[in-house]
């Protein structure tokens, strides 16, 4: 489902939406941390850690907000009008399967 869902964004403004999504939830916490060992900075590997564990930590759906804030992104910031979905109902979708992983 959750490939399905990255497949169907297959255009500029939803690479550019998944970007934007992923770097709001987890992409930066990625960049503090490797800058936080190339500078040996302790505030930015530990703030950056914090944030990468809480995110991988169990009953965190990051997958599914990344997604759905992707798809937010692309329909109405981006005003890409070629990749209608009704939000509601995917985000309903993504639940179901994550709790059934879980």
């Amino acid at each position: 489902m959750v490939w399905e869902v990255i497949k169907s964004m297959k255009s500029i403004r939803g690479m550019i939406s998944l970007f934007i999504s992923y770097m709001l939830f987890h992409g930066w916490a990625v960049i503090f941390f490797v800058l936080g060992i190339l500078t040996k900075n302790a505030w930015l590997i530990g703030s950056g850690t914090a944030a990468i564990l809480f995110w991988f930590g169990p009953g965190t759906p990051l997958i599914p907000l990344i997604l759905i804030t992707a798809m937010f992104i692309q329909r109405y910031l981006l005003l890409d009008q070629s990749y209608k979905v009704n939000l509601k109902e995917k985000w309903k979708e993504l639940n179901q399967k994550y709790n059934e992983k879980s």
